[in-house]
């Protein structure tokens, strides 16, 4: 239990650099264009939603490959997957908190996948904390009043 606590503590870690660089990376990127600043036009802030979109979930991607490299690299986890695109998916299912149940973790290491859980749905609402500003930003930018 403790391995698995040290574990998922060093995963989400990762996890929340991940999210914390990749953020400011792209307000860096959004500042510095200036993209939802033109008034009235669909275009560009369209793209910029769209890119958003596309950029956080291609971190979430990132972020759910750290967890199916961890389990294949527990050797007490390793037989639960025949592959890793197979971990990949336990550990998709896992971070969204969809939990099909088709693949599970042995006793000893169910807590894993627990900590993945909560790593995901603090993530995907960090994500979704910055989706929502982003949109705020483009409704001020598109009604001055």
């Amino acid at each position: 239990m403790v391995i698995s606590l040290l574990i998922g503590s060093f995963i989400i870690m990762i996890s929340v650099l991940v999210q914390a660089y990749g953020n400011i990376l792209w307000l860096k990127k959004i500042l510095a264009s200036k993209n939802f600043q033109s008034p009235y036009s669909i275009t560009r802030p369209l793209r910029l939603l769209s890119y958003s979109f596309i950029f956080f979930s291609i971190i979430h991607f990132i972020q759910t490959g750290f967890w199916a490299v961890a389990y294949m690299l527990i050797p007490e986890t390793t037989g639960v997957f025949s592959s890793a695109s197979e971990a990949w998916y336990f550990s998709m299912v896992t971070f969204t908190s969809l939990g099909y149940g088709d693949l599970t973790l042995t006793d000893d290491w169910r807590l894993l996948s627990g900590i993945e859980a909560i790593n995901g749905i603090m993530l995907i609402g960090w994500s979704t904390a910055m989706m929502f500003s982003l949109i705020q930003q483009i409704y001020k930018s598109q009604n001055p009043n």
